[in-house]
């Protein structure tokens, strides 16, 4: 009886995924797939930060933060 050991290597290479779905590691900048939620080379916990939500929470932040300090303006007067 024979077993199989496996997928043979041009399987897997075929299987590659694209470029595009893959992003580095934070702590050892191992490649990793976007989707990957602990990298399997270093174990750290891999969350994906998306610039443009952190600059809208930045802007809504700073906002707030003025209208906060008008309206103590307009009832200190």
């Amino acid at each position: 009886m024979e077993y199989d050991e496996g997928p043979d290597e041009e399987w897997i290479e075929d299987e590659g995924e694209p470029e595009d779905d893959l992003l580095a590691c934070p702590s050892c900048h191992t490649a990793v797939h976007e989707d990957t939620q602990q990298c399997p080379h270093c174990g750290d916990w891999i969350v994906p930060v998306y610039p443009h939500h952190r600059s809208r929470r930045l802007v809504a932040a700073v906002v707030i933060l003025l209208l906060v300090i008008a309206l103590i303006m307009l009832t200190v007067r």
